[in-house]
């Protein structure tokens, strides 16, 4: 029986977990926090990635969770004008989540939570013919027969294998903040909407159910920002500086931002950082998932999704083939190619949404005409990555 050990307990992580966990393959998961505590802001998760949720039997579970996305709205932060609106085309639902929801789901689906070890931060380790030996914090060594990292764009096991790989500033600073969602911003429901500016965006989008007791607005706000920023998720922001730096012609969006100031749920400010698709993952019998394989930049929301596309197809490969190096090798030679282009579409986009000057006017008036004349065009853009199935490999 294959053993395999799981380096990380986020999104990507727990999805290899419950797709192991389906084909009856051992694993043990370590996580270096002493608990679960994902942050609540929100989650895209396009019809890609719902359907691994339907392989996993759990669909109807993250509907629970959800807000249906059904369009997109792309607004002009100096006039507040539609740039572009379409409907999405596709039977498999869009939904939108929080994090924290989507991760108590994941954790809830395991049978077994004696397989998740916390407070195991992994320290080094070391390949042998037949299996990796794991050096743990101030912890006795373990063996397995593969190791999955999947630890998040900090990668211990990416400083492994690409001790020279760096992470270059992209020029962009991000802030998250998560609020209550209210009567007023009712019009928001059913899609997700972006302001587009000179330098700046803003995308926000309603998580949780209509109905709920508690439902809420979740905000990404995006500026070029030529400091170099920390890499992390969680520095705190000031309320104040957001609202100064993303001063509009929207009443609804001065209306949300000055909502942002007077709440008391946390905004946290991060550096956005460009790091090249790596030329391999696997190397023996360890290998990478998600932001430990393939950092992306957040502007075309697939993160997650390719963390848990990569989770379930490393799974199909571990189950299909008898050897674990192989396994290995195949599951890259899957995915290597999918992810650099979505790494590379996340970076062009960021072009697009802070576009100035000339350009920008180009920009309006291109998603305008395509827009009017047919706005299936613009799900067409994206199709290549929704119409994805991860069972047809």
């Amino acid at each position: 029986m294959k053993k395999i050990s799981i380096i990380g307990g986020g999104i990507g992580g727990l999805t290899l977990a419950l797709a192991l966990q389906q084909k009856a393959i051992e694993f043990q998961l370590y996580e270096q926090a002493n608990s679960f505590e994902a942050l609540g802001y929100g989650l895209q998760l396009s019809p890609n990635v719902v359907r691994i949720f339907r392989k996993l039997g759990i669909e109807n579970q993250l509907a629970t969770i959800s807000h249906r996305c059904l369009g997109f709205e792309l607004r002009s932060f100096d006039s507040d004008g539609i740039l572009a609106q379409w409907k999405l085309k596709s039977d498999v639902p869009y939904y939108q989540c929080r994090r924290a929801d989507l991760h108590q789901l994941l954790f809830n689906s395991l049978e077994d939570h004696s397989n998740i070890n916390f407070s195991q931060p992994l320290e080094s380790y070391q390949q042998e013919d037949n299996q990796v030996v794991l050096n743990f914090k101030d912890k006795e060594t373990i063996t397995t027969q593969a190791l999955i990292g999947a630890d998040g764009v900090r990668s211990v096991i990416r400083g492994v294998l690409f001790p020279e790989d760096k992470a270059e500033y992209a020029g962009y600073a991000a802030y998250r903040v998560i609020l209550p969602f209210k009567d007023d911003y009712k019009s928001l429901w059913g899609k997700a909407t972006v302001w587009m500016g000179e330098n700046h965006h803003v995308v926000a989008y309603p998580n949780g159910k209509g109905g709920q007791k508690i439902s809420w607005l979740n905000l990404v706000l995006v500026i070029k920002d030529s400091n170099w920023q920390e890499q992390s998720w969680t520095i705190p922001a000031d309320k104040q500086e957001i609202a100064r730096n993303f001063t509009n012609k929207s009443a609804l969006l001065n209306n949300i931002l000055e909502d942002l100031v007077n709440n008391n749920e946390p905004c946290y400010k991060w550096g956005l950082f460009i790091h090249q698709p790596l030329p391999y993952w696997s190397q023996g019998r360890v290998t990478l998932l998600g932001d430990a394989a393939h950092p992306m930049l957040p502007f075309q929301a697939q993160g997650a999704a390719m963390a848990m596309e990569d989770a379930y197809i490393l799974a199909e490969c571990i189950a299909q083939k008898e050897d674990i190096k192989t396994a290995l090798i195949k599951y890259q030679q899957l995915r290597l190619k999918r992810t650099a282009k979505v790494q590379q579409t996340s970076k062009n986009n960021a072009q697009i949404f802070h576009a100035t000057g000339i350009k920008a006017m180009v920009r309006d008036l291109g998603l305008g005409l395509i827009s009017s004349v047919n706005g299936d065009l613009l799900n067409q853009k994206t199709a290549w990555i929704y119409n994805y199935d991860v069972s047809k490999n």
